[in-house]
């Protein structure tokens, strides 16, 4: 008899990697009955309580043990050249990942299945549809790259909604979800040391679409050339926010669906710049008519704070709001922000990505000075320098807010913005976008109270 994921309880399923979604997998496999090993090539461990259990194993595989082995479930985290990986592969075993043992469990449930992807955005639009979504009193469970690992997420049941945020690094290995509905938002570089080519990158993402339902509603992004190349045989509706030919587009202040405006963006003030107008665009396009109608939609948006770490005011000091978009780990994020307030006390920086500050430099219209930190603070202030914007290295992010309030304070501009968009990673000062937006706020705070001012 098979268990609720597909396989034989008696033969082992091996979990490669430890971290929250390999221990998820860990223990709804071994809740289930089934025969777990798991591995991880660095210091991760399982839990005692796991380790206690007569069906778990920590231990790695040899090759005599590859024909006992049913299948593989890999984090995301983990490339598919890696050895072990290889090995199974040339043994014929299945690597999946915990999305598709999320699928394998619920499949038959009568549940919806909607996912989203792309290089910016990705993490507000899933949440954007599930808030919309459970507005109009819809059961929803939202997760994957998002916080919650997939096979932790609750039942929901006939006519309820997975929303699932899907990275490159989960579709790359996706096998069997088959979603009702996808977005496919945009594809700008990142991720090239892992995929090596755009077209590598390009081929991960589009797994959604290729495992889709064939009646699956299907969002597709057409800002890039990339992606512009394959509209006509992807079947999906497309949409472009800068411009151009679309199914829907953004243009005249508004989101029109072909010559109609169908919402005016002045609607959604919770939601400013034009990568939020692609969010919202993106949303509408899959929901809107087949599970919402147009007013419970914009109620829903209406509604909608937003994400932390992703154009969130922390605080406002003399007339001066500061904006935590610390999620913006590259350029071509934090480009919307720039194009988002009129007048910017810019903090960037961090650990560089490979394409730099990428198309930042071509929006420094609005910034008045930039203010760069970490490893990358060098050669970023020369960069925007050599753009005629003054920018001036600070190493730290507590220097940074300090310099960048004074530069405002200085011009007092109104509707002035210490914005910290680090189009950069983190791990050089932080442990993650997170710390690095939660020590952006605190610095937002002391400085309040050096001021003697409330938030």
């Amino acid at each position: 008899m098979l268990s609720v994921y597909g396989f034989d309880p008696t033969r082992p399923v091996l979990v490669y990697g430890l971290g929250g979604s390999g221990r998820a997998a860990v223990e709804k496999l071994a809740d289930s009955g089934q025969q777990v090993w798991a591995w991880d090539d660095g210091e991760a461990t399982l839990p005692a309580e796991l380790l206690a259990r007569p069906n778990v194993q920590q231990r790695q595989p040899t090759g005599a043990d590859w024909p006992d082995v049913q299948a593989v479930v890999k984090a995301p985290g983990i490339a598919m050249g890696t050895p072990l990986i290889t090995a199974a592969q040339e043994f014929g075993v299945l690597v999946l990942g915990e999305t598709d043992l999320l699928w394998r469990r619920e499949r038959a449930s009568g549940a919806v299945w909607l996912g989203i992807t792309g290089t910016n955005g990705k993490s507000t639009t899933t949440a954007l549809v599930a808030h919309v979504l459970r507005a109009a009193g819809k059961r929803v469970a939202v997760g994957g790259n998002l916080g919650i690992p997939a096979l932790n997420l609750p039942e929901v049941g006939q006519g309820g909604f997975y929303v699932l945020e899907l990275s490159s690094y989960q579709l790359e290995m996706l096998q069997e979800l088959a979603v009702d509905g996808a977005i496919f938002l945009n594809l700008t570089p990142d991720h090239l040391d892992r995929h090596i080519t755009m077209e590598g990158y390009r081929a991960a993402k589009l797994r959604l679409f290729d495992l889709a339902q064939a009646s699956a509603t299907k969002v597709l992004g057409i800002d890039q050339p990339i992606l512009q190349a394959i509209a006509g045989g992807s079947g999906a509706v497309t949409m472009a926010s800068q411009g151009g030919m679309a199914d829907f587009s953004v243009r005249e202040g508004a989101i029109y669906h072909g010559a109609d405006a169908a919402l005016p963006l002045a609607d959604f003030p919770n939601l400013p710049g034009p990568h939020n107008a692609q969010n919202i665009m993106a949303a509408y396009a899959l929901l809107v008519p087949r599970w919402l109608n147009k007013t419970e939609f914009i109620n829903g948006v209406q509604s909608f704070k937003g994400l932390p770490h992703r154009l969130e005011k922390v605080g406002t000091l003399g007339g001066i709001r500061f904006i935590n978009d610390s999620k913006a780990t590259n350029g071509d994020s934090a480009v919307f922000a720039l194009q988002s307030y009129p007048h910017i006390y810019w903090i960037c920086g961090g650990k560089p990505k490979t394409d730099g500050l990428g198309a930042c430099l071509d929006a420094l219209q609005n910034v008045r000075a930039a203010f760069t930190i970490g490893e990358a603070g060098s050669a970023f202030a020369a960069a925007i320098n050599a753009r005629n914007t003054p920018a001036f290295e600070c190493h730290t992010l507590a220097r940074a807010v300090q310099e960048a309030y004074a530069a405002a304070r200085t011009e007092g501009l109104e509707g002035a913005v210490v914005l910290l968009s680090p189009a950069a990673a983190s791990y050089d000062q932080f442990r993650n976008f997170e710390h690095r937006g939660d020590v952006f706020a605190n610095c937002v705070r002391q400085l309040a109270e050096q001021q003697g001012h409330g938030k």
